[in-house]
């Protein structure tokens, strides 16, 4: 497969996703009446994949050049890959029980260790950012958009 059809492919593939993840957004009941509600950022998130995976498929067809038509050996990650798809369902899972701050700065931490190499590996920034992030996050949507998160067992 040459870089132009797997881009393509994979262009083609999250236009479909962001086109269903739209679609399903749509029947997300609000909660709590505000301006912005329950389905506000998937949504977002959803308009974000198609912008990005359309303009990623008018650049890859008006692509010309030599490294569009290379092939390109298939190298798969499967620890990255694998490793994100079990830290994610072991996020889900942890989520309402343990809350979100705690939860979301383990999960940052740790996706972040895992798609790091040893070249660019920093530790304590990271820890930094997994535990400013999730706060700010928590209080933004706390006390911003007035929409609770999951306390879990910190309480806050």
């Amino acid at each position: 497969m040459t870089n132009r059809q797997r881009d393509i492919l994979c262009s083609v593939l999250f236009l479909i996703f962001g086109a269903v993840m739209l679609f399903l957004s749509f029947g997300i009941k609000h909660r709590i009446a505000s301006d912005v509600g329950s389905a506000y950022v998937p949504k977002f998130v959803a308009i974000c994949i198609l912008v990005t995976a359309g303009a990623k498929l008018v650049l890859t067809v008006r692509d010309n050049s030599e490294t569009a038509r290379k092939k390109q050996g298939v190298a798969f990650d499967l620890l990255g890959g694998g490793g994100t798809v079990v830290l994610m369902l072991a996020y889900m899972m942890a989520l309402q029980p343990v809350g979100f701050i705690l939860s979301s700065a383990v999960y940052l931490f740790l996706q972040i260790m895992l798609m790091s190499n040893q070249d660019n590996r920093k530790p304590v920034l990271f820890a930094v950012i997994s535990a400013v992030l999730p706060v700010a996050v928590y209080a933004l949507f706390n006390y911003v958009i007035k929409m609770p998160l999951p306390k879990g067992i910190l309480g806050f």
